[in-house]
């Protein structure tokens, strides 16, 4: 077991835009969380109409806002990813 753990490489350090991605992706986290708690209260107003035989309303402002964000997130996602891509070749 020492041997296995001695062998090990050691990571490498990060560097400062790895740490700043981590922040951004530490935001976008917050941010994605929020909107699947908006997609989950939309799902339930849905089925909830649904299982009650009224018609399904659904708060359209609300619901092009999470798409919105998560668009947006996606997109700052591809380039963070790109940049760490960068970064790491050797």
């Amino acid at each position: 077991m020492r041997r296995a753990a001695l062998r090990r490489t050691m990571p490498r350090p990060l560097a400062a835009f790895d740490l700043k991605a981590y922040q951004v992706l530490c935001k976008i986290d917050t941010q994605l969380r929020i909107a699947g708690d908006n997609l989950n209260q939309i799902t339930k107003a849905c089925n909830s109409a649904v299982a009650l035989g009224e018609p399904v309303v659904v708060n359209t402002g609300l619901l092009e806002s999470v798409q919105q964000l998560i668009r947006e997130n996606g997109k700052a996602i591809k380039t963070i990813v790109a940049n760490l891509a960068k970064s790491t070749v050797q």
